[in-house]
């Protein structure tokens, strides 16, 4: 299971889960970032949210 984690870790492409826990928030909190501008693909049922497009909103959010 870590080596998996691991793996998606690696990725630019995460799954929301994988996203949440990335930046230790809970997967609401996280959905709740979108509205604030987080962006995250859609495509279908299928939504990915990139690593780098991540850390940036992390970056102009913080204070």
């Amino acid at each position: 299971m870590q080596d998996l984690k691991r793996e998606n870790t690696n990725s630019e492409w995460w799954d929301l889960k994988t996203a949440a826990a990335y930046i230790n928030v809970s997967y609401k909190t996280l959905i709740s970032f979108r509205a604030m501008g987080l962006e995250i693909v859609e495509i279908g049922r299928l939504r990915r949210v990139s690593k780098t497009a991540l850390d940036e909103f992390m970056r102009q959010n913080s204070f």
